[in-house]
């Protein structure tokens, strides 16, 4: 899919581009519209309507936090990839400590009073274990390809940006002249997922 990051510095432009797409026919899969750090701030008596009209109180697409965004939050994407992780290492590891467990008759767990049934269970319990530890350190080391750019953007974000993200599916390019017609102040573009 390709996926794309558009930086505005006003939200209104976002609301523009999307009633544009519709217009032209132009399937989009996700078009989320992230909201700065500082849109969340308390205002004062001296700020205006229009301030908070600019910070997404009566948008058309309703603004989201960055870090509930899982292309843009590296937490919540290892955090993912741990439990899909989890998910194939840790039956093979309870498989692999069973199947040690048979093959060399040690008894590991005897003092602890469990039986002949109990030994290979317990090893398959160890391996179990084993999958999982092993299924946060590989999610750990792995390090996407877009995390310069998801860094450039997280600070743009809180520089008071506004990030409009825009993703097509495999058959669709992404409207480049729609993109530059806006101004935006950058356009990212992710690689595919």
């Amino acid at each position: 899919m390709a996926i794309c990051i558009v930086v505005l510095s006003e939200n209104g432009q976002a609301n523009q581009l999307r009633e544009r797409l519709q217009k032209e026919g132009i399937g989009v899969v996700r078009c989320d519209l992230i909201k700065p750090r500082n849109a969340n701030k308390i205002f004062t008596g001296e700020e205006t309507k229009e301030t908070a009209k600019d910070l997404g109180t009566s948008a058309e697409l309703n603004p989201i936090d960055i870090d509930t965004v899982q292309l843009l939050n590296p937490n919540l994407s290892k955090r993912s990839r741990q439990k899909k992780m989890s998910m194939l290492l840790m039956p093979f590891g309870f498989i692999a400590g069973l199947t040690f467990s048979q093959m060399t008759s040690l008894t590991t767990f005897s003092d602890l009073g469990i039986g002949a049934l109990g030994e290979p269970l317990s090893g398959g319990l160890v391996g179990m274990l084993s999958g999982w530890m092993g299924s946060h350190v590989a999610a750990a080391t792995v390090s996407d390809k877009n995390d310069e750019d998801i860094n450039s953007l997280r600070k743009l974000c809180e520089e008071g940006q506004w990030l409009l993200l825009i993703e097509t599916p495999f058959e669709v390019e992404l409207p480049w002249n729609l993109l530059k017609e806006i101004n935006p102040v950058n356009i990212f573009r992710l690689s595919d997922q």
